[in-house]
Parts: C-alpha cells; sequence; structure tokens
C-alpha cells in the first residue's frame, strides 16, 4: 500500500500517481521493514556459504593429513625393508625378463620361431608338420587357442564363393586365388579339383593349374591315384595328369589301403592299383542307393551284406565274421559299430563284444572317443564302453585336433576331451570337413 504525501490517501503497490489528487509524491510505509528482511535474508546466505567453505577445508586438511600420514608410514616401511623391496623388485623383473625371452624366443613355443614355422608354412609341408606338432602337444596340455589353431593348421585354406565363382583365402582373410572357377574341392595330396567350363583338372597350393580340366568328373587323390571319368567311363589317374588305369569302369570309389572298388555291368568288386581284379565284381548295389554291398577296406577289412545282414571280409575275399549284423560300420582304431534290433554296440576285429548293443546311436572313435545318443542326448564314450563325457548335448561332432563342436540350445561351441567348453555356444553353426556357412562377406566360406 503507497501512501499520498500531499492528501494522505491509500493508493495500490503499483500506483504511479496518486487516484485523489494525482500527485505523484507517493510512499511505502514498509519500506524499511522489506529492506531490514532483505538485509537479514542476505546475511543468513553468506552464513550458510561461509560455513560451507569451512567444512570443505575441514575436510581437505583432515585428507592431507590422512596422506602425510600414509606417505610417512609408506616411507618408514620401505627404509625398514629396503633391502627385501629391492630384492623382490630384481627377482619380479628377472622372472618378466625371462618369461618374455622365453616366449619370443625359447625353444620350440618361442612366438618368434612359431612365426617362422607360420610364414614357411604355405609352401613347405615340414613346416607345417611342425607346427602341427606344436600345436597338438599345446592342445594336449589343455590349451584351447592351440586346438583351436591346429584345425586351421590342419587345412591350411578356407574355400570361399563370390558372385558365383570360387577361390581360396588363408585363414587371416588373405586372397590366395582369386575367385575364378566354377567349382573348388578341398585338397587332398597337395592338389584341389577345380571345374572349368563344364571340365574338370587339379590345380596345386598356389593356384597354378597342374593337370588341364578335361574330365568330365574326377575324384580327390587317395593314395596317390584319382579317379576320373570320359565318355562315360571312369578310370585312374597320378598326380601327374597319366593315365594308370584305363576307363573302363561303370563306376569307381576311391583307393584306401591299396584297394578301390569298381563297378562292371551293375556288379561291384575289387581291384588293386595296377587294375588287377582281386574281388570278382558280384555284389549289387543297396536297393538302388549309393552305398553298396562291399564297402572300401578299412584297417585291413570290408563289410559285405549277404541276405540282409552284414559280415567282414579281409583282402583275399575271405568271411572273418559271418553276415549276422543288420547294420555295421568300418572299422577305426580297431573297433567297428554292429546295430542289432535298433541299438548299436562295438565289436573288435575278431568279432569280440566290446559293447553291448544298447546305445540308440553312436559314431566310430576319433582321437580315442565315440559319440553316443542316450534319450536324445549326445556324449562320449571311450573303448572301455566307459561315458566320459555325459550325454547332455542336443548334438555334438567327433573330435578332431583336440576339440569337438557341440549344440546347445541351438547355439554351437566347442568341448575338449575333457568336456571342458573352451569355445562358447554362440555360433548358429559350425563345420570345418569340407562343409559350408554362411559369412558377412562371402557366400559361402569351407574349410579343409
Amino acid at each position: 500500500m503507497l501512501i499520498c504525501n500531499k492528501c494522505y490517501k491509500e493508493n495500490l503497490d503499483i500506483a504511479k500517481f496518486c487516484k485523489e489528487c494525482g500527485s505523484s509524491d507517493l510512499y511505502d510505509p514498509q519500506a524499511q521493514e522489506k529492506l531490514e528482511k532483505e538485509r537479514q535474508r542476505l546475511e543468513e546466505l553468506k552464513r550458510i556459504e561461509e560455513e560451507r567453505k569451512r567444512k570443505i577445508e575441514e575436510e581437505i586438511k583432515i585428507t592431507q593429513e590422512k596422506i602425510k600420514k600414509k606417505l610417512k608410514q609408506r616411507k618408514e616401511f620401505i627404509i625398514k625393508h629396503k633391502g627385501k623391496i629391492i630384492a623382490s623388485v630384481v627377482i619380479l623383473f628377472l622372472i618378466a625378463l625371462a618369461s618374455a625371452y622365453q616366449y619370443f624366443y625359447g625353444g620350440k613355443y618361442s612366438r618368434i620361431y612359431i612365426s617362422k614355422l607360420e610364414s614357411k608354412c604355405h609352401n613347405d609341408e615340414a613346416s607345417c608338420k611342425i607346427l602341427q606338432n606344436i600345436y597338438k602337444e599345446k592342445c594336449d596340455e589343455g590349451d584351447g587357442k592351440a586346438c583351436f589353431a591346429n584345425i586351421f593348421m590342419s587345412r591350411h585354406s578356407i574355400i570361399i564363393k563370390l558372385n558365383g565363382v570360387y577361390g581360396f583365402i588363408d585363414k587371416n582373410g588373405k586372397t590366395i586365388m582369386k575367385p575364378e572357377f566354377d567349382e573348388i574341392s578341398s585338397f587332398s595330396e597337395g592338389l584341389a579339383r577345380v571345374k572349368v567350363n563344364g571340365k574338370w583338372g587339379f590345380i596345386d597350393k598356389n593356384g597354378k593349374i597342374v593337370i588341364k580340366p578335361k574330365f568330365d568328373n574326377i575324384n580327390g587323390l587317395s593314395e596317390g591315384l584319382a579317379g576320373f571319368k570320359l565318355n562315360g567311363k571312369w578310370g585312374f589317374i597320378d598326380k601327374n595328369g597319366k593315365i594308370v588305369i584305363k576307363p573302363k569302369f561303370d563306376d569307381i570309389i576311391f583307393f584306401k589301403e591299396g584297394l578301390a572298388r569298381v563297378k562292371v555291368n551293375g556288379k561291384w568288386g575289387i581291384i588293386d592299383k595296377n587294375g588287377k581284379i582281386v574281388i570278382k565284381p558280384k555284389f549289387d548295389d543297396t536297393d538302388g542307393l549309393f552305398e553298396v554291398l562291399i564297402s572300401s577296406f578299412s584297417e585291413g577289412l570290408a563289410q559285405i551284406k549277404v541276405n540282409g545282414k552284414w559280415g567282414i571280409i579281409d583282402k583275399n575275399g575271405k568271411t572273418i565274421m559271418k553276415p549276422e549284423f543288420d547294420e555295421i560300420s568300418s572299422f577305426s582304431e580297431g573297433l567297428a559299430r554292429v546295430k542289432v534290433n535298433g541299438k548299436w554296440g562295438i565289436i573288435d576285429k575278431n568279432g569280440k563284444t566290446i559293447m553291448k548293443p544298447e546305445f540308440d546311436e553312436i559314431s566310430s572313435f576319433s582321437e580315442g572317443l565315440a559319440r553316443v545318443k542316450v534319450n536324445g542326448k549326445w556324449g562320449f564314450i571311450d573303448k572301455n564302453g566307459k561315458i566320459v563325457i555325459k550325454p547332455k548335448f542336443d548334438n555334438i561332432n567327433g573330435l578332431s585336433e583336440g576339440l569337438a563342436g557341440f549344440e546347445l540350445n541351438e547355439k554351437w561351441g566347442f568341448i575338449d576331451k575333457n568336456g571342458k567348453i573352451v569355445i562358447k555356444p554362440k555360433f548358429d553353426a559350425i563345420y570345418y570337413d569340407a562343409t559350408n556357412f554362411d559369412a558377412k562377406y562371402f557366400d559361402i566360406i569351407y574349410f579343409y
């Protein structure tokens, strides 16, 4: 409320002139009181700010005193134990120096030695073998990274498909052979099959064509020979492209242990590397499927099927085990899988039962272990039939270089032979035997 000094009438706080007499001489009778309240408010704010600064200064002082005390204690400790501290630092330095020297220069496990082997491996088979042995030893000691590296060392390169044609990259993604082939296979005995303009030939690891593409079809090298098809008939060539066995067979399957299966007039038999008939063609196809009623030889033995049952013969055609099994696998590490009444077991070369047929499925042995399926889950058994890795995986691959791929909840990872997870399941798929998978930059990639 404002008062007019002329007529003493009351006016609003916002008035500029007296409403009664029009005088501009107005005053606020409470102005002094308001000024005093504002002064008190400012003094209180000042007091609070000074108190805050005082507390901060006290805290800083306390902290500084604590730091000084700790530094003093540390100094006293160092002076008291100076000799021991110097000795410990010297020892740690020497240990670190020795570790660094061992890592870079210390024998066959040194980084420099391994790097040299890796650089030579592409062109020097001996360096690759040494490197594989080193990785295998480290893998056996439980080094998961070495196990995984050994898989790559065993397969050297990766086949890629880009814009409809095939080529090779190394494990670091470097192009070894630019994509230019219609089709390409993994390497076998140093050579890979390639298809150009509808014909098949061979290239070496440098991408050089060593056997001109001129065959209608061709198989990979096995024991120094490769099957080829020309004008509807199959024969064999060596790795120089020389025809060793003329094309005269209706079909063939690669050499193994010096023998190969051949088909003549609808019947399968066995030949040696000179093309000589060892077992006359007398076995039929099985119900029109690719599998035949006589298998390739493995560890000196082959499977035969007679009247719906499987048995075993030797390389002379002599029956070693009478046909009495519903199914039988080839021998691996001295053992074969047999199926009786829907269940799988294991026998040795003498036909002795090692494991009774009690598994839903069972694989061949690889690195001393075989995959088994029990109640829908997969695990591993040893050669005594003992379960060494409990069946708990949705799917599992055989051991390769100390590692096995496994599937759990639709994701794939790797375990070692003790069942320890080396690479957590995070991949949609994993393949390491000439099988394709999707990749970010390539249409298809193969490991081999």
